[in-house]
């Protein structure tokens, strides 16, 4: 009578045997299972930047504006300037009313323009310095804009406002 684990005379090398292969299983998983990071913006964003800047950047870049709303504001895909940064959130709020505190938080410099992408109300809002003044243009959300410079802000104009950087007063041009 032979035995189940050999085969004319020869033993199963150990990776044919089925307990071996949930073994490794399990050690992948324990290894890699915690490296994951938390993916928090879409992937075309992420293929423009080097995952190692990504997230420093990110971990830079996030933290909460007023009632607990976190941006995370990466470079934009296909950007020739370097000046654009995009942030996107699902939110019911007015940017206008943020943009100042925004502005303090996520601006280096005064020749960024940051897009905010909210897919609750499917605008895209444009915040860029005018001087002592933020214009905020928010336009009509265009599918995948967020993906590609180029179809940034291609959305129709529904809003323009003007806050005043030191007094917080907000003025709506169109």
């Amino acid at each position: 009578m032979k035995d189940k684990a050999t085969k004319n005379g020869v033993k199963k090398p150990i990776f044919k045997k089925w307990w071996f292969w949930v073994i490794v299983v399990v050690i992948l998983a324990a290894i890699f299972g915690n490296t994951v990071t938390k993916d928090s913006v879409e992937d075309g964003a992420k293929d423009t930047i080097s995952s190692a800047e990504q997230q420093t950047e990110e971990k830079q870049n996030e933290s909460t504006a007023q009632d607990d709303i976190s941006f995370v504001v990466t470079n934009v895909p296909n950007d020739v300037t370097g000046n654009w940064r995009i942030a996107s959130i699902a939110e019911n709020i007015e940017m206008q009313d943020y943009a100042l505190d925004y502005y303090k938080e996520y601006f280096k410099s005064d020749d960024e323009i940051h897009a905010i992408v909210n897919f609750n109300y499917k605008t895209t809002t444009k915040i860029s310095v005018m001087g002592n003044l933020l214009d905020v243009s928010v336009y009509e959300y265009v599918d995948k804009e967020e993906h590609d410079a180029k179809l940034l802000f291609s959305g129709m104009l529904l809003k323009e406002y003007h806050v005043n950087k030191d007094t917080g007063e907000i003025e709506e041009i169109q």
